[in-house]
């Protein structure tokens, strides 16, 4: 019975990751529209799509985070086994999902705050990054970027807040 719950919190966790991206998706595109309409249009094929732009991204942020859900949700999903009725491993491991969820949030947020504020936005000091020479708006380029890529810091982050918690609930309640 805990293996069918196991089975299911994975699919649980390949839906939340879905969603995260769908929506952060939805405030990168708010901040940046050139990022998708320069690039992860291009990346994921969408250029020429007929759909509407906040359906392409949103569609497209859950193309690139879906998968997120197999590690996150095998590894948090693996300390479920902690817990005992399989209800309670359920409702706690899909907790601890929703924590790793929050802290990878909180870490794009960051991400974007520090591009937004702190970070250069002179395209030259961004050698290793894709810029397309035509950007209208390289600081709200750029801000979206870091907000991507610290949303998979605060993933990883929130990976072992979501364990961590875990393990003190099972001490907390041991059999």
């Amino acid at each position: 019975m805990r293996f069918l719950c196991y089975l299911s919190l994975l699919v649980c966790a390949m839906l939340i990751s879905g969603a995260y991206g769908a929506i952060h998706d939805q405030i990168s595109f708010t901040v940046s529209s050139e990022y998708f309409t320069k690039f992860k249009y291009q990346q994921f094929g969408f250029v020429g799509s007929p759909l509407p732009d906040r359906a392409k991204v949103a569609v497209i942020g859950f193309l690139a985070s879906w998968w997120m859900g197999i590690p996150i949700g095998g590894l948090v999903g693996a300390f479920g086994f902690l817990h005992r009725p399989a209800s309670a491993m359920f409702v706690k491991t899909l907790r601890a999902l929703g924590i790793v969820a929050i802290v990878a949030l909180l870490g794009g947020l960051g991400g974007l705050t520090y591009g937004w504020f702190f970070a250069s936005h002179e395209v030259a000091d961004y050698s290793g990054w894709f810029l397309p020479e035509d950007l209208v708006s390289a600081r709200n380029f750029l801000s979206v970027g870091h907000m991507h890529n610290c949303s998979y810091l605060g993933g990883g982050i929130g990976l072992f807040v979501g364990i961590a918690m875990q393990c003190l609930q099972r001490s907390k309640h041991p059999r």
